[in-house]
């Protein structure tokens, strides 16, 4: 189904007055288009129109350098900022300004990462080990904790 839907949506894009309007050659405004669509459906499980700023910083930031050509990545903003624009002009788009305001703040950082072939990621570069509890078991016949002088299993053992 996603593919089928790709294509519907990429079709309606490309045949639309804002691609028709860009100054990009054809073949790269699909080459854009249909990575960015098939990273909202395969990869996020959404439809376009119900991206919020995160979806779309994670596609274009993340996902999409990763699937489009250099020579396809300069015109990638520009037809972008087309797809959004065809999208509130034929759909009820919820959050398109936090869209918008995502692929105003992701740009810089998606040309970056096309000119170095590294995706910036913002999570902790190490692994951080993991937590390992240092405290001695106590038994069942030990004293308890509490300080009350009984056995663990007479005292606080028969909570647990």
């Amino acid at each position: 189904m996603p593919h089928k839907q790709v294509a519907l949506e990429l079709a309606a894009f490309v045949d639309s007055a804002q691609a028709q309007a860009l100054d990009a050659p054809g073949a790269e405004v699909r080459e854009v288009a249909e990575a960015f669509l098939a990273a909202c459906y395969d990869d996020l499980g959404k439809a376009p129109r119900h991206l919020d700023g995160q979806d779309l910083h994670a596609i274009v930031g993340h996902l999409l350098p990763g699937r489009i050509a250099k020579r396809s990545a300069e015109h990638a903003p520009v037809v972008l900022a087309a797809y959004l624009d065809h999208l509130e002009a034929t759909q009820v788009v919820p959050q398109a300004f936090e869209m918008r305001r995502a692929l105003e703040a992701t740009t810089a950082e998606f040309l970056e990462a096309v000119r170095t072939g590294r995706s910036a990621h913002h999570a902790p570069s190490a692994p951080q080990a993991p937590f390992v509890h240092r405290a001695e078991k106590l038994g069942r016949n030990d004293p308890c904790s509490c300080g009350s002088g009984k056995k663990y299993k007479k005292c606080h053992g028969k909570e647990a």
